[in-house]
């Protein structure tokens, strides 16, 4: 290695035109996976509402009785359109508490339940596991039965999200403070990879073949990595911290990528460029 370094940067750019006259109607959007900004035509763009883009001619229900359309980048909602209602004689047309809706439901008293009218042969579902009926002005409700469940030695009896009965589930593994669950793998470091199977913590390590270097290069560790590599044994640098060697590529940030280059005369000089990104609009 040199015993001196330099280092010299050049930070990306971002320059943005001035948006007046013909450029009326346009915006900026960052594509994914992209560093800078570009401008879209709002006419054949999408649509921002509350918080989430929707794409040109999409559709989307923020709640049962509404519909939203995007078009040209544009947001109109209205009332949600029903369906035709015909019922027959011995029942009525109905909207059921939470629905948008009217549905047929059979003539006869009502239930009054918790601030709600029902109407009767109205079924509902009050909890995840119960289920209530209106029947003759009166309401009748059941609850979900469950099967029993034996759990074996290595799995936890749970009520997983969005059910009713519980599971069993195996259970986690431990590592370094992390909890991993049963199938779920992890990098342990840059030679051991390790997989959750029913509570145990199963690892596996890399094994490095033998590394033979040609004459002007040395055998190096490089950060992130398993095994050993060769490098110049000149113009390696230090970069935040980690040493890099002549002709490694990294990404310094979102917008750069860096590569160690050799001097005009071929050799190594020991210095970090990097080349930044700049987008405008002429």
């Amino acid at each position: 290695m040199t015993g001196h370094f330099a280092a010299r940067f050049v930070f990306p750019r971002v320059a943005f035109g001035v948006f007046s006259g013909d450029l009326c109607g346009e915006r900026l959007r960052i594509p994914a996976n992209k560093c800078c900004p570009e401008c879209v035509s709002s006419s054949e763009g999408s649509c921002q509402y509350e918080g989430v883009v929707y794409g040109h001619d999409s559709q989307w229900s923020p709640s049962p009785c509404s519909r939203c359309v995007c078009s040209r980048g544009a947001v109109s909602c209205g009332a949600r359109p029903c369906p035709p209602l015909s019922c027959p004689g011995d029942q009525s047309p109905f909207v059921p508490a939470g629905e948008c809706c009217p549905k047929c439901v059979r003539k006869g008293a009502s239930c009054p339940w918790q601030g709600a009218e029902y109407r009767d042969g109205e079924e509902w579902a009050p909890t995840l596991c119960s289920r209530c009926a209106c029947g003759g002005g009166e309401v009748r409700c059941s609850v979900a039965e469950c099967r029993p469940v034996a759990c074996k030695p290595h799995e936890n009896l749970v009520i997983q999200p969005g059910r009713c009965c519980p599971q069993c589930v195996s259970n986690p593994c431990l590592s370094a403070g992390t909890q991993h669950q049963h199938g779920e793998q992890w990098q342990k470091n840059a030679c051991t990879t390790c997989v959750c199977d029913r509570g145990q913590s199963k690892c596996h390590t890399h094994t490095c073949q033998p590394v033979t270097c040609d004459e002007g290069q040395t055998k190096v560790r490089r950060a992130g990595q398993c095994c050993d590599g060769c490098a110049a044994v000149e113009g390696s640098c230090p970069y935040e911290g980690v040493v890099r060697y002549h002709g490694d590529m990294w990404n310094a940030t979102g917008c750069e990528f860096v590569r160690l280059r050799p001097r005009s005369g071929g050799l190594p000089d020991g210095r970090v460029r990097a080349r930044g990104m700049s987008t405008g609009r002429k």
